[in-house]
């Protein structure tokens, strides 16, 4: 997943234009520098060197603001394609958007949370991934969930992991900021889970990240193969038993895409739908 800003080349000596486009490649490059809560209309209109006025001829307000930064960012993001198996293709998303939206501080919390209704961009987003499920050989009821769930799982990681960032930069490191963990009062505990306490919270948001997706892959595998129970004899790919198969960026997935207007070759953003 890359992110790719096109700010317009502006000429010396002449007066600064700008457009929503340019307002919100400018503002995608603060929230990288010092994230969302850095993002002012102050701010803003000295990075473009105009007046904080000029700034409302192109955006309503900052919730406006706030759209066309998710829109623009939406736009020009790039996502992987799918290769191997359908859990390889999950783990690359999630770990696609949390590296991506960790480089732009507060963004996976502005796209969810504090844009609404959701950017259509993410919308279609979130369609093509459930069909890349599909040509793996999920349901589709299955495929929408399953792509949900991931998406879901991966951006609200993101979310606690900017605000733990937050936290420990503030009050120190994010043992410290935990604190320890209780003691029983009465002794029930075994009296190795406080070593597992430790030793798990220790290893850091990379380490509960990678652990909690497996638990959500597996219960995804469980689902994925009940439903084709009924038809055991035809495997599907990346059930339990079943070898990776060539990604689904061949032939049949070119048909597929082209069938529903999509274009080969291009990811967009794998999102929750609204709810």
């Amino acid at each position: 997943m890359v992110h790719r800003p096109t700010p317009e080349q502006r000429r010396p000596g002449r007066p600064n234009l700008i457009s929503r486009e340019i307002i919100a490649d400018t503002a995608i490059g603060l929230i990288a520098e010092a994230g969302v809560d850095a993002l002012t209309f102050q701010s803003l209109a000295a990075r473009l060197g105009v007046k904080h006025p000029a700034l409302y001829r192109h955006v309503d307000g900052r919730s406006d603001l706030l759209r066309a930064v998710a829109d623009r960012f939406m736009e020009t993001t790039e996502w992987p394609e799918p290769k191997g198996s359908w859990q390889d293709y999950l783990r690359d998303v999630a770990a696609a958007i949390d590296a991506e939206c960790g480089r732009y501080p507060g963004m996976m919390d502005l796209i969810y949370n504090q844009v609404w209704p959701m950017p259509e961009r993410l919308i279609r987003a979130a369609l093509e991934m459930t069909e890349n499920l599909v040509v793996f050989g999920f349901p589709q009821r299955l495929a929408l969930v399953a792509a949900d769930m991931v998406a879901d799982f991966a951006a609200d990681s993101r979310i606690r992991r900017d605000r733990i960032a937050q936290c420990t930069e503030q009050w120190g490191g994010f043992t410290e900021v935990l604190g320890p963990a209780p003691d029983a009062p009465d002794g029930a505990h075994d009296a190795g889970l406080r070593a597992v306490f430790d030793a798990h919270f220790s290893a850091g948001p990379d380490a509960w990240v990678n652990d909690k997706l497996e638990i959500v892959l597996a219960g995804i595998e469980a689902r994925l193969a009940a439903a084709e129970a009924p038809e055991s004899h035809h495997r599907r790919p990346g059930a339990p038993g079943s070898r990776p198969v060539d990604p689904p960026g061949g032939e049949q997935q070119a048909q597929r895409r082209q069938g529903a207007g999509g274009r080969p070759g291009v990811r967009r953003a794998p999102l929750r739908s609204a709810k």
